[in-house]
């Protein structure tokens, strides 16, 4: 946002300045190691609009690295990283019974 707000072009910063990245579900599955290994070391990460399988993929990468990682759902898809991460957090009075009984809290 900085950099485009000065008129800089994107592929113009480098990368140890980038401290924070945004995450769309949709880049998760076209992401290769070298990505990831990018990704984690950015001190802020925000992924939006992930879906349940995507979920799961962010909890396999974090933890793999050794980061402790916690993750919230409501649903019944998203029990599997719900149950995986280490801190799985189940969203609202209205989540599935499934996703209550595979998170921590």
């Amino acid at each position: 946002v900085i950099a485009r707000k000065r008129g800089i072009d994107r592929s113009e910063v480098p990368e140890d300045d980038v401290k924070a990245m945004v995450v769309k579900g949709t880049d998760i599955p076209n992401m290769t190691e070298t990505d990831w290994k990018i990704l984690l070391s950015k001190k802020e990460v925000v992924f939006a609009r992930t879906s349940p399988e995507q979920k799961l993929t962010i909890v396999q990468q974090f933890t793999k690295a050794g980061h402790v990682t916690a993750m919230t759902g409501d649903g019944v898809n998203d029990s599997p990283a719900l149950k995986q991460a280490a801190i799985g957090v189940a969203m609202g009075l209205k989540g599935s019974d499934v996703a209550k009984e595979a998170a921590d809290m």
